[in-house]
């Protein structure tokens, strides 16, 4: 292969960059071998020596022999950096727009986390709202995962968010960036690489106190207590015990159906959507509820 200036490398890789940006289409991409060896000016032989000759990647190659297509991007850098002797590709695939390695991904990440936690920050907590849906489903945390869909349209925020990152970072838009970038949030949202319960945790133990006026790690606390007598109840009920027993008119011998149905009672007698000046009762309530299915198992 004959010795290139910079200036023909730079030029070389500027072309490539045009020709994937021109055929981008939804944030998909593909650019021919054939097309890569004109834009080079590189024998077919030396082309396919290198390709071939990648370490660990001969499967790939093989696939590749074609062209590239944007989910093969990442061998395109590694065979692109070979041949122009050239490094930190991955920058200059990404500020074009066309591909994005793990460390932008990883940086995306962290911007996010950090957007969702602002935006709670300053989030002034519908205690009325969070009532209504806390008394009509079983666990807390679907309570609060429907209030924030309900305060939060996570669209929204992940697309102003990725526009802010793809500004900062100085990466062009206009070749599905955004689009990419987008798609694989919501593909990654709610595993362990991004698990929004975990991201919304402080939020939720402040929303859980403000609601019930203790932390959550208590009631968990008591919680594992009561499991490992699940099957005897206590022969002597303690005071607090006893305090929201008789607060919902329990028997000392309630079921648990019967609770379930003492609570439906209550709720449907003191909620705010029916009693105007029923919040206050259907918090008590819904604590006392909260407090004694816990402490039954």
């Amino acid at each position: 292969m004959s010795v290139r200036s910079f200036e023909q490398v730079r030029s070389s890789l500027e072309d490539i960059l045009f020709e994937i940006q021109s055929s981008c289409t939804d944030c998909e991409w593909f650019i021919s071998s054939e097309k890569i060896i004109e834009i080079l000016g590189i024998r077919r032989e030396d082309y396919y020596k290198i390709l071939y000759t990648l370490r660990g990647e001969v499967h790939q190659a093989s696939r590749a022999a074609q062209g590239f297509k944007e989910t093969q991007a990442d061998l395109l850098v590694k065979l692109l950096s070979k041949i122009l002797k050239l490094e930190g590709l991955e920058h200059e695939f990404a500020r074009a727009g066309v591909y994005f390695d793990d460390s932008y991904l990883e940086e995306l990440r962290d911007h996010l986390r950090e957007l969702v936690r602002s935006k709670l920050e300053k989030h002034e907590l519908d205690r009325e709202l969070l009532l209504l849906l806390i008394s009509s489903t079983k666990r807390f945390e679907d309570a609060f995962d429907s209030y924030f869909d309900d305060k939060f349209n996570l669209e929204r925020l992940v697309s102003n968010g990725i526009s802010e990152f793809l500004e900062r970072k100085s990466i062009l838009p206009d070749y599905g960036a955004d689009v990419f970038l987008k798609n694989y949030f919501f593909r990654i949202l709610n595993t362990k690489v991004f698990l929004l319960r975990e991201i919304t945790s402080e939020y939720r133990d402040r929303a859980y106190y403000e609601i019930f006026g203790r932390f959550r790690h208590e009631e968990n606390k008591k919680k594992k207590k009561s499991h490992s007598r699940r099957h005897s109840r206590v022969e002597s009920e303690d005071s607090e015990v006893r305090k929201h027993r008789e607060f919902l008119g329990l028997s000392e011998d309630y079921s648990k159906s019967e609770l379930r149905k003492k609570y439906k009672e209550l709720i449907k007698k003191y909620h705010p959507d029916i009693n105007k000046e029923g919040l206050e009762m259907t918090q008590k309530i819904i604590a006392s509820y909260n407090f004694l299915v816990m402490r039954t198992g």
